[in-house]
């Protein structure tokens, strides 16, 4: 089995994101990125209104995708031992 931190933010203060998941031997690098990718943009979707502003639309397409480029920036995951996945995981 792999044990996976997902951790990141979207480049605000309070947007913290810290996330433990369990995968197959047989999952890949590619596999495990795609879902860090997947976290990042569900975060960044949750808090678009810190970017945006409350009630407001995006300016531009551009300020949302570099509002979404930069969530992906401070996203990341790294390989956790099985003793730190289960005292950090929820089941």
């Amino acid at each position: 089995m792999q044990y996976i931190r997902f951790y990141g933010d979207n480049g605000y203060v309070g947007t913290e994101y810290d996330y433990y998941e369990l995968f197959t031997d047989d999952a890949t690098i590619d596999e495990i990125e795609q879902a860090s990718i997947e976290y990042a943009y569900d975060n960044a979707e949750k808090y678009e209104y810190i970017a945006r502003g409350w009630g407001s639309q995006w300016y531009s397409e551009t300020d949302k995708d570099k509002y979404y480029e930069n969530a992906l920036d401070h996203c990341g995951w790294e390989y956790r031992s099985s003793e730190v996945y289960k005292s950090h995981a929820h089941f």
